[in-house]
């Protein structure tokens, strides 16, 4: 919770320099998401490791089998009298009943390509859906956190930098969890083949083994190298992100001055350092592909002269060893290339999941009692509303607000006056419950317990009735969000079961029902992006009736006529002060429409309450200019 006393910005965490990558950091990371992905799917993961087992002895029976069918068609003139794997198919075959004949060897390595590709063939589709689902469960649940998180806290987040890692690197996180399949998938079928050339000749075999695991080891500072790419690709992709945002949001005010070419070229060097990464990490990764393809085929040459010379290897065995190797070669590259782009993909999962924990950790916690599928009881506020002794800083050395203590009637139209930075819309957060009241200013009586609370007809405001306090009221601000779809959808996104008489009374009481009617599709109109199409006071009319449509306790209004003309402003008030079933309305307000027919106004200086009363009491110093203590302009 913000106080004085600020803690790290969480934005300052994820930006700070990446740390030295150690094969630790490496292996942790792997390992998470190795967790992660067994976690999201323990089923599906044990029958996709069966269907990797299946293929690995298929592969391994398959090329065992090319033994007895090259000393059966005679490519091999030495006797295959004291070769074990000669001697196993033979009598696996006498116990069986079947005559090692071309026929019978060749059906069956017919057989077992068929099993080899159809369980290929549904390991990738298991390994897909399990990808796609850690992806879209992964999205879920940054989601999920992010619409748990106190308000405060979602604060402290970069708009730009949530968006990016929701889409962008969710993304990544997919690409990182299927390069980790497929390393599983590449090294059982290496360990399978392997196994098979150690039973042809284990010395041979194990000189492989030890060369292919020095090699691998001789790259693995690449991997770490790649894996620090991989940090500064992620920042880079962010950057590019806020970019991208910064540059539509400000699109209008660049052209209006005349400044596009610098904002594209920011935005091109943007670009440029995030693609220089890309280019950095594959060119490092063809670079090790490349020594790692010429260093093992040097090794396969030089294996096959040592069988041949100092192993005593028969013709048949040099050239299923050569076979062997010939395939294992491409998957030891591929192996190091896997790693490289795992470790290239892991910063984002990193990145995301610590985002996730920092939201979850933020939750509010009658979320949890209150769940979207069950949603809690509404409010009835029947007495008052208040706001006892409630201060709040966002942490930058100055309170917004400063012991704020106040009543607002039920059924009443309360207004909040004062000058631009008053803490008008900082109260309006408190009294919505998406802020709490810091602790108490220093200096006060209890400054290191007391903290301010809204008592909502003598009950304080806390998580425990959060959720049902948030049912029972009714938000439009200033600058109002509509989604691109029609004027109906929009509605009634507030209320689903709403009838089309009810619409239409919610836009009738926000004076939208004329402009409405007078549209080509009516209720059916589509609104634009964020409601581009509509004119700003056109926006905040919806935005009002899809409030109004909600039956509030509490009907809370933040400048959300200010782009009305003076008529219809004034049309707004009267229908809000005449709102059915008691709905209790307090507006944020710097015209004097809604003030000339509120019950009272509160007026509000640097944090604090000014001065209470009625439009006839404070009229006076509502027309007059606003001073601080020091003679300046409010």
């Amino acid at each position: 919770m913000p106080s004085v006393k600020q803690k790290v910005p969480v934005e300052a965490q994820f930006d700070a320099p990446p740390a030295v990558a150690t094969p630790m950091t490496a292996l942790r990371g792997g390992w998470q998401l190795t967790k992660s992905l067994i976690a999201f799917a323990p089923r599906r993961m044990a029958l996709a490791i069966l269907l990797l087992l299946m293929a690995g002895v298929t592969e391994a029976f398959g090329i065992l089998m090319l033994i007895p069918l090259l000393h059966i068609v005679g490519l091999d003139e030495q006797q295959a009298d004291g070769n074990p794997v000669a001697e196993a198919v033979t009598r696996a075959a006498n116990t069986l009943g079947v005559e090692l004949s071309l026929v019978t060897v060749l059906l069956t390595f017919l057989v077992l390509a068929v099993i080899r590709t159809a369980t290929a063939w549904q390991r990738e589709m298991l390994l897909t859906k399990i990808r796609l689902g850690f992806i879209d469960r992964t999205r879920e649940r940054l989601y999920a956190a992010m619409a748990q998180a106190k308000w405060e806290h979602l604060l402290g987040h970069r708009q730009s930098n949530i968006l990016h890692t929701v889409t962008s690197s969710v993304n990544r996180i997919g690409s990182a969890a299927f390069t980790l399949l497929q390393l599983a998938v590449s090294s059982l079928l290496a360990l399978m083949q392997l196994a098979v050339a150690a039973s042809i000749s284990p010395m041979v075999t194990g000189i492989v083994l030890a060369t292919g695991l020095v090699m691998l080891a001789a790259t693995y500072p690449l991997t770490l190298h790649t894996r620090k790419l991989g940090e500064q690709l992620t920042r880079a992709n962010r950057g590019i992100f806020a970019s991208s945002t910064d540059f539509l949001a400000g699109l209008k005010l660049a052209k209006s001055h005349g400044a596009v070419q610098g904002h594209v070229e920011h935005f091109a060097k943007t670009l440029s350092a995030a693609r220089q990464r890309q280019l950095e990490h594959t060119w490092m990764s063809s670079a090790t592909r490349a020594a790692l393809n010429l260093a093992t085929v040097a090794i396969l040459v030089g294996l096959v002269w040592f069988a041949a010379s100092y192993a005593a290897a028969t013709t048949t065995e040099l050239a299923i060893l050569a076979l062997i190797f010939a395939r294992i070669t491409p998957m030891l590259s591929g192996l190091q290339n896997n790693a490289q782009q795992l470790a290239n993909s892991l910063p984002a999962y990193e990145y995301a999941q610590s985002m996730r924990e920092d939201f979850q950790q933020a939750a509010e916690s009658g979320w949890a009692r209150h769940p979207a599928s069950s949603p809690a009881s509404r409010i009835a506020l029947q007495a008052q509303l208040a706001v006892r002794h409630v201060s709040f800083t966002y942490g930058k050395g100055t309170w917004a607000l400063d012991d704020v203590s106040l009543d607002i009637p039920a059924g009443e139209m309360t207004v909040i006056a004062g000058p631009s930075g008053a803490g008008k819309s900082t109260l309006a957060d408190i009294l919505l419950g998406l802020l709490t009241s810091s602790a108490g200013k220093p200096g006060l009586a209890n400054a290191e317990t007391h903290r301010g609370q809204v008592l909502i007809d003598g009950v304080p405001l806390t998580e425990r009735n959060l959720s049902a306090w948030r049912q029972s009221v009714a938000y439009a601000p200033q600058d109002p969000f509509l989604f691109h779809d029609s004027i109906r959808a929009n509605l009634l996104w507030a209320r689903p079961q709403a009838s089309d008489t009810e619409l239409w009374d919610a836009l009738r009481r926000s004076v939208a029902d004329e402009f409405v009617t007078a549209l080509p599709q009516g209720l059916d109109t589509l609104v634009g992006d964020r409601g581009s199409w509509l004119s700003g006071g056109e926006r905040q009319r919806i935005a009002l009736a899809r409030a109004l449509l909600r039956r509030p306790s509490l009907l809370l209004l933040d400048e959300a006529t200010a782009h009305l003309d003076a008529a219809t402003e004034r049309q707004v008030a009267v229908a809000l002060r005449s709102l059915p079933e008691g709905a209790t309305v307090v507006a944020i307000a710097h015209r004097t429409s809604l003030m000339e027919v509120a019950d009272s106004i509160v007026l509000m200086q640097a944090g604090r309450v000014a001065d209470v009363g009625t439009w006839r009491e404070l009229a006076p110093r509502l027309r007059a200019p606003s001073v601080d203590g020091q003679g300046r302009s409010l």
